[in-house]
């Protein structure tokens, strides 16, 4: 779901790409289609029952399900106010109801709902939990399922852990089993037809170091035939073995990730250390069920915004089924359902923890990256909308170069380093690189950053060299820093402790490639 208590913020343009748009807008007209249900697909007997709703009562179980209510926007600048009221959640016809409505509420503005300090938004939804009521290490997790549809739309069937072993989100993981946005609108996938509908899924694991130091890997899966899921009931489930987690919708086992593909790095007597073995998915976690309306993802996907006639959109849920491995409950192997045709995801080893010496950052030149990234750094993007795409190229008489695609509008790529002093900078620095642009959308623009964590960020624009041709930049440093927080006014990088030593953010769909970045005296 890409969000917890500890994410309090995601990045400038993520902010202000969600409250833009407040115009009115023509959205496309959507509507649900003919029911395209999937038959129920029960899973291998060596699978054991182990919790299950099935949604029989007249009431939402309270021995298994807790409500959070809040008005704290997620951590991702939603736009729902999360109640208990029966008008967003309820159980009927033995399905659990999880209702959107478009109806301004207050409520408290913290994640526990438990602050004096009170937040208006202009939607009600629910969100509910199994959080000390069912919490599970390794298994069969399955939900069947019907999804909502619209522009602003976020459905979620997730886990987080319940003790927080490894520390804040993200360190000790977040497991989504599927996610979707504005399904039925008009697709944004790179490459689709015009007016396609949007149909995809999402399964993702969230992992890393705590925000925004935080990595994510992720797939996404069509359902056969071009069924859309919000047109009926499908069965969305993970196997979650000791090192290994599988995604599965229908029984179709359409992705996998293993734990060399993931990690959880920590501060241990004040020093990082990365997690033991399969950490941080190696703890207990537990369900989580909300329709969230708007924020980082849905609002800046699609056709943007919220679309206002769409409203009330209801998430349902046939039933909830956690499973065991009869035959070894404890690593939770020797149950899986394999296919060969199912996507690895390779995800994210753990980096090496390097410490700086002295010299590192100093002059009179410090090279992040040429024909290689400096070991110190780890280059990241920022895509919440995943339409940020890099790899290194070979180009003839350069050797290596960084290559970036963005496809949207929000976005951003970076180099992350530990955190450094960049002071001497500041008197007679430079930051410079070599940067060729391919393509650009007419009205994109070019930004680069330096961040010390939001809102301690400056950002100044750069002029585009002709397309296709390669053109040193030279920043000023002092003049970058100075230039403070285009998106937070007063606020600017703190020289003395940056984290983000190098970001660059084009402000529409681009492609560029940059090479021999450095600062220089």
């Amino acid at each position: 779901m890409n969000n917890f208590p500890y994410r309090r913020a995601i990045v400038a343009t993520a902010i202000v790409g969600a409250l833009v748009g407040c115009e009115s807008k023509n959205y496309a007209p959507v509507s649900e289609g003919s029911d395209t249900s999937a038959q129920i697909v029960r899973p291998d007997t060596t699978w054991t029952l182990v919790w299950n709703d099935e949604f029989s009562g007249e009431a939402i179980d309270k021995s298994k399900w807790s409500h959070e209510v809040n008005c704290y926007g997620g951590g991702n600048n939603e736009r729902q106010c999360y109640t208990k009221r029966k008008v967003n959640s309820f159980v009927e016809d033995g399905k659990l109801h999880i209702v959107a409505r478009d109806y301004q509420f207050t409520g408290p503005s913290d994640p526990e709902g438990k602050s004096r300090h009170k937040a208006t938004l202009p939607y009600t939804s629910a969100r509910l939990r199994t959080m000390n009521k069912g919490d599970w290490k390794y298994g069969r997790f399955e939900v069947r399922a019907k999804l909502p549809f619209g522009q602003g739309t976020w459905p979620a069937i997730w886990m987080l852990p319940t003790d927080y072993v490894y520390g804040g989100w993200a360190a000790s993981g977040e497991i989504d089993i599927v996610e979707a946005v504005n399904l039925k609108t008009p697709t944004d996938e790179l490459g689709a037809e015009a007016g396609k509908e949007e149909a995809r899924i999402h399964g993702t694991l969230h992992y890393g170091r705590g925000w925004p130091d935080n990595v994510s890997t992720a797939a996404e899966y069509h359902l056969p035939n071009g069924v859309n899921p919000a047109d009926g009931f499908h069965t969305y489930a993970i196997e979650w073995e000791q090192g290994e987690m599988r995604w599965y919708i229908d029984g179709i086992h359409y992705a996998t990730q293993r734990s060399d593909g993931w990690y959880s790095q920590y501060k241990e007597g004040g020093k990082w250390v990365t997690g033991p073995d399969d950490s941080p998915f190696n703890q207990r976690f537990h369900m989580i069920l909300n329709l969230a309306i708007g924020g980082s993802w849905a609002s800046n996907a699609n056709e943007g915004d919220i679309d206002p006639a769409i409203f009330p959109q209801t998430m349902e849920v046939d039933y909830v089924r956690v499973y065991e491995c009869s035959k070894d409950p404890a690593t939770g192997k020797g149950c899986s359902t394999v296919s060969d045709d199912a996507q690895f995801v390779a995800g994210t080893a753990a980096p090496e923890i390097i410490i700086p010496g002295p010299d590192y950052a100093t002059g009179p030149v410090f090279t992040l990256y040429e024909d290689g990234l400096d070991k110190h750094l780890r280059s990241k993007e920022y895509d919440p909308q995943f339409k940020v795409y890099t790899e290194t190229k070979q180009v003839e008489g350069r050797g290596n170069v960084l290559a970036i695609k963005k496809t949207g509008d929000t976005g951003n790529f970076y180099f992350e380093s530990p955190e450094v002093n960049m002071g001497e900078w500041m008197s007679g620095g430079d930051l410079v690189f070599d940067l060729l642009v391919e393509e650009s959308a007419p009205n994109a623009g070019l930004m680069i950053k330096m961040d010390s964590g939001w809102p301690n960020t400056s950002d100044i624009d750069v002029a585009l060299p002709p397309k296709g041709q390669w053109k040193q930049v030279r920043i000023n440093v002092a003049e970058l820093v100075e230039n403070g927080n285009r998106f937070a006014p007063g606020a600017k990088a703190n020289i003395e402790s940056v984290k983000n030593i190098f970001v660059i953010e084009p402000t529409g769909p681009m492609v560029l490639s940059i090479d021999n970045v450095r600062f220089e005296k």
